[in-house]
């Protein structure tokens, strides 16, 4: 059996895992989360891998409240970069390998083109720069490690654009959406079967390797709002507005596209459209409201 660890297991992409758990009987899963495990406390982390035998560790915790991150801005390089650092000292020490997720947001948005993984980083936000800072701890410790980047993360868990949307969806007449910044969604649920498969084919190399997954297809927030009300059939009025008219605390990328040609070539995994498994995760979130 091969063991694995996934910390912050009660996020979007941890519940996204457990999801799939039972269906990948070569893992035993362990699922942490506050408070049992805390990442930010090193005692406690070294005390973890003392007494357990861990062969993967899935590093799904992450402080990912973007606009106030420009104001916890110690708490964002807690958890984003220093724990990931000391998740990276227990790898070397303990000998396991080490799966991080990591974001669209440690580029600048400026490009015209998918991002590549060896695309130069320039984040323009704290919750971006923490992000990069515990992708660069990883390169420097020199670890079995994958760098998993993905972007517009949505699920039936834990709080999402989906959800949020859904629920406008239902409760008002009009809402305005951002309708000039662009990216790929990423379906949680696929993100971590993909994973999953990916880990099953063959085992890490001796070094660090980056891999951007996120679902098929391109599209504005706007767009991805649309979407939801013809799949929910609401009659809301969604009104498209630019980024100066919904002022937030936290620069976002205008366009983060992660170009994900490198992990279906490697791995032969094929990613679904965006539009097919929203209409997936809307049944599911129906189903549990």
């Amino acid at each position: 059996m091969i063991k694995v660890l996934v910390t912050g297991a009660n996020g979007q992409l941890g519940q996204s895992f457990r999801y799939w758990a039972s269906r990948f009987p070569k893992f035993e899963f362990t699922f942490s989360d506050l408070p049992e495990l805390d990442l930010t406390n090193d005692l406690q982390l070294t005390h973890y891998f003392e007494k357990n035998t861990t062969d993967y560790v899935f590093n799904c915790a992450a402080y990912t409240e973007v606009d106030k991150a420009e104001e916890e801005i110690v708490l964002a390089h807690k958890l984003n970069e220093l724990a990931v650092k000391k998740l990276c000292e227990l790898a070397k020490k303990h000998r396991f390998r080490l799966v991080h997720f990591s974001t669209d947001y440690v580029f600048d948005g400026t490009n015209e083109n998918p991002y590549k993984e060896t695309h130069p980083h320039a984040p323009q936000s704290v919750y971006g720069v923490s992000k990069s800072k515990g992708e660069q701890a990883i390169l420097n410790a020199d670890i079995d490690a994958w760098i998993v980047r993905t972007s517009w993360l949505f699920s039936p868990y834990g709080k999402n654009f989906v959800k949020t949307i859904f629920s406008l969806l239902q409760n008002k007449t009009e809402i305005n959406v951002v309708a000039d910044q662009t990216g790929a969604p990423t379906y949680a649920i696929d993100l971590a079967k993909s994973v999953l498969e990916a880990l099953a084919q063959r085992s890490f190399g001796k070094k660090t390797s980056v891999y951007h997954i996120t679902n098929e297809g391109i599209t504005t927030w706007h767009e991805f709002a649309l979407k939801i009300k013809e799949l929910i059939n609401s009659d809301c009025e969604i009104k498209p507005v630019a980024t100066e008219d919904y002022p937030t605390l936290a620069k976002r990328p205008k366009y983060s596209v992660l170009s994900i040609e490198k992990f279906k070539k490697e791995f032969k995994i094929k990613s679904r459209s965006w539009e097919w498994v929203l209409a997936d995760c809307l049944k599911k979130i129906k189903s549990e409201s």
